[in-house]
């Protein structure tokens, strides 16, 4: 299905970058660019630039790069014309559909259409089909208001084999695709039938707003299978790396800097429903790294509310090292004995669970606690295993300083010298030195380096980086001076050589370029990430080019133009001169003919000398 030029012009347009991104990772301003935790990698320490006035994003860690609809493509692993979609729907734009647009999709769009088809189906069975009225009923016993319902898209799927392949049958959705997304099941004789029958639907959401899985709540007593049911993996649902919730949830806890975490779906609705709305369910599962890193693209400070009764709570709990691994301050809250986060907030309200937040406890406090209740603190042997589970814990904190303070805390806690502690911690966080495991090789690995070809270098020479840098700060002026002299053959990297022709001949048709114009036409991802790369790195410059100020004069550009122009073309005639004397040499040897090499030379001589001479001449 293509989309006309204008129409994307006008989605791109439409779309502040800062602003989308910002809805999924969290940015710090750092000077004109916007600094987070890039959302491609595990990292601690940030390293993903999200520019304004580019309009672009990069991570000099992974170096992923582009524009919006790219970081769309890349984080939702959506095709080109799927993002720009989600950014159309976002910005309310009407992009023309054709009869044919379904048959066109790609398979991962297909899927997206089918789970959004089943989330709508099962919504509507809950607020207009007779059959829904009980489901119906059953949320508002729980408290959940119409507004609620709407807010987390509540359903219920009919107590029926087919209902719902028979309507996807009537959507042209073809049953295959339901059961990849977890939707149906097939029997042994190849007939299929609906996965969820007769159960409260709970949809969920990934960070962007768009429905990936569902939670299922049994609600017939007939009904044999376990109280709560969730979507199996699929190319679209990973569970690892989904939190429920955290799509309605991410601007308040922007805001608040803080989240809460709880257990399951309806634990969150009803404390959503009282007012505390930054908070995310683990739907009984153990926290992944993937969670923990996804939470923190929003804030550093997590709170764990849980059940003291609840097997899914101590399965979270267990997360818990991985929380501290993950560079987070954790607080735990714990509700009186029998309660839970939604029977706890139906009797007392939002207030009082507000109030019980203000009491939570550090996790070495959460633990000792824990030791104390277990009867660790009765005998030496009982301490000793406490004390240290406290400084495997401490460990796991990547921050050094704070640590320190732990340590301290509980040396001074239970009566121990510090250094006792150290020596404990020092054990629990010994790596082996990069060094030494950088030069551990195996044979096999060795031979299969000599055999591997010479990769493409990732980066471009700097004369060549700041070349395109002065193209892009100043196309106009810069592409007619730079193309004067230089061809696109001239430049070394092949990636550099393609760019340079491909910004030649854009110019020469429109009169005008951007690098955002450029990277929609480049398909080869390492072209991409150097492109993405110059755009933020337009003025790093050598040290015989000297540092510029904050700001670009038109003089200065010409000279770093001219600059890198020189040393382009001086590096490519002395390695000519090189070969050049290395086949005089030869030849000397062989007893053949010197003197056209030494013509060569002479010639070759001339060039560097013309370029040594080349002085700032515009225009």
């Amino acid at each position: 299905m293509r989309i006309p030029q204008e129409t994307i012009e006008q989605i791109r347009n439409a779309t502040d970058i800062v602003e989308y991104i910002g809805s999924i990772v969290r940015l710090k301003k750092r000077g004109k660019d916007y600094l987070g935790l890039c959302p491609f990698h595990n990292e601690k320490t940030p390293s993903f630039s999200v520019s304004s006035s580019k309009q672009m994003f990069y991570c000099f860690g992974c170096h992923r790069g582009g524009d919006v609809v790219k970081f769309v493509m890349e984080h939702d692993k959506a095709t080109y014309v799927e993002a720009l979609e989600i950014l159309a729907e976002r910005a309310g734009i009407a992009i023309t559909r054709t009869e044919e647009a379904y048959e066109s999709a790609s398979e991962t769009e297909r899927l997206y259409n089918a789970i959004s088809f089943a989330a709508r189906t099962f919504y509507n069975n809950l607020t207009k089909s007779t059959e829904g009225e009980f489901a119906l009923d059953y949320f508002r016993k729980r408290g959940f208001t119409g507004q609620t319902i709407t807010t987390f898209g509540l359903g219920y799927s009919l107590k029926s084999w087919d209902s719902l392949i028979a309507k996807a049958k009537e959507e042209g959705i073809p049953v295959e695709t339901l059961e990849k997304v977890g939707l149906v099941r097939k029997r042994d004789d190849g007939t299929y039938y609906d996965a969820f029958r007769g159960r409260a639907m709970f949809p969920i959401f990934n960070t962007t707003g768009r429905v990936i899985a569902f939670g299922a709540r049994k609600l017939y007593d007939d009904d044999n299978l376990g109280k709560y049911i969730n979507s199996s993996e699929t190319p679209i649902y990973h569970k690892s790396k989904v939190l429920y919730g955290l799509s309605q949830a991410k601007e308040t806890i922007r805001q608040r800097d803080f989240v809460v975490m709880v257990e399951g779906y309806a634990d969150l609705i009803s404390v959503f429903q009282a007012g505390t709305k930054n908070i995310v369910a683990s739907s009984g599962t153990a926290l992944t790294t993937e969670q923990v890193q996804l939470i923190s693209r929003y804030t550093k400070n997590i709170t764990l509310v849980y059940d003291a009764d609840s097997a899914g709570a101590n399965a979270m709990m267990r997360g818990l090292d991985l929380v501290l691994e993950g560079g987070l301050d954790v607080r735990i809250v714990q509700l009186p004995s029998g309660e839970d986060p939604d029977s706890f907030v139906q009797k007392n309200g939002g207030d009082v669970f507000e109030e019980f937040l203000k009491k939570s406890v550090s996790f070495i406090d959460y633990k000792a606690n824990e030791y104390q209740r277990a009867g660790k603190f009765d005998s030496p042997e009982g301490r000793t295993e406490a004390v240290r589970g406290l400084v495997q814990s401490i460990a796991k904190i990547p921050d050094q300083l704070k640590r320190t303070f732990f340590i301290k805390q509980v040396a001074d806690t239970y009566n121990l010298y510090e250094s006792t502690l150290y020596g404990e911690l020092e054990k629990m966080t010994r790596r082996v030195p990069e060094r030494f495991v950088a030069t551990v090789r195996t044979e096999a690995e060795k031979e299969k380096s000599v055999e591997q070809p010479a990769a493409v270098p990732d980066e471009l020479p700097l004369e060549e980086r700041e070349l395109f840098s002065a193209i892009f700060e100043d196309p106009r002026e810069m592409i007619p001076f730079i193309f004067r002299d230089v061809q696109p053959s001239d430049f070394s990297h092949p990636v550099a050589q393609r760019i340079a022709l491909t910004v030649l001949t854009y110019f020469d048709e429109h009169g005008e370029i951007e690098v955002n114009q450029i990277l929609t036409m480049v398909e080869n991802e390492k072209e991409r990430a150097i492109l993405a790369d110059i755009a933020f790195n337009r003025y790093q410059l050598s040290e015989r080019w000297n540092l510029i100020g904050s700001k670009m004069h038109e003089s200065r550009l010409y000279e770093i133009a001219l600059g890198a122009i020189k040393s382009l073309k001086k590096k490519k005639f002395e390695k000519e001169l090189n070969d050049n004397r290395l086949q005089m040499k030869n030849a000397s040897l062989t007893g053949a003919d010197t003197m056209p090499f030494l013509k060569r030379q002479q010639e070759i001589i001339a060039k560097l000398q013309e370029i040594e001479a080349m002085r700032l001449m515009k225009g």
